[in-house]
């Protein structure tokens, strides 16, 4: 498995400029996703015990957010990262949500700013090369109280269950099939560890950020802004 991931990580290259293009990668999303039950109920249980606004943010095109709308009435907004991502998201979301672009080198924003009490993504740390600007960009739009929880794969996986996944994948040699692994495994070259992650957590001073394995093949990213914190942001 070493050839397959490397110890320095590769940002995965970008192939999302066609309509065809986006609509394979929505569907390899939509496969990944039946894996995080176990997150979208830390979501559902976040969103009920905040009982405000929610944002989603990443590059995915609305599958996530229907999957929590499903759980019951959600006040959500979703920030998506590809500028092409628009017309899959209103397919999805239809009036459910509001969505908009946003480019996560600029500041989030300023309607967003301060007023929800829980912000999420899923699949929203493969590309950014530094993610810690990203994730306290997202974290100013908490609530005082509010919780962040971001979704991952990473590259140190349980060795065991990344070698049935890609057998498993592998015994499908239809075209999808062989889109769906390409995908799967330049996702997991792209990743992060926890390990990468909380060192630069620390080098930011971001101390009271917390990420932790989820299950065999992912981590969590969370961060919770203090009840008492008044500032604007």
């Amino acid at each position: 498995m070493n050839g397959l991931l490397p110890a320095v990580r590769t940002p995965p290259g970008e192939r999302l400029d066609t309509e065809p293009d986006r609509r394979a990668y929505d569907r390899y999303l939509t496969a990944r996703n039946r894996y995080k039950e176990e997150f979208l109920d830390r979501l559902a249980q976040a969103r009920a015990d905040g009982g405000g606004p929610v944002l989603e943010a990443g590059p995915g095109y609305g599958g996530f957010a229907t999957l929590l709308l499903a759980r019951g009435p959600v006040d959500l907004r979703v920030l998506y990262t590809h500028p092409g991502a628009g017309k899959l998201l209103r397919e999805h979301l239809g009036e459910a949500a509001q969505a908009e672009h946003w480019d996560p080198d600029t500041p989030l924003p300023e309607p967003l700013a301060g007023r929800h009490t829980l912000v999420y993504g899923v699949h929203a740390l493969g590309g950014p090369t530094e993610p810690t600007g990203r994730l306290a960009a997202l974290a100013g739009a908490l609530a005082p109280g509010g919780r962040l929880l971001v979704n991952d794969l990473r590259r140190d996986p349980d060795p065991f269950i990344l070698e049935y996944t890609l057998r498993e994948m592998s015994a499908d040699d239809s075209p999808e099939g062989g889109y769906r692994l390409r995908t799967y495994l330049d996702s997991l070259r792209g990743a992060w560890t926890c390990a990468e992650l909380r060192a630069r957590f620390d080098a930011a001073g971001m101390d009271d950020w917390t990420v932790q394995p989820d299950g065999p093949m992912a981590l969590t990213v969370e961060y919770r802004r203090s009840p008492d914190d008044r500032r604007g942001r």
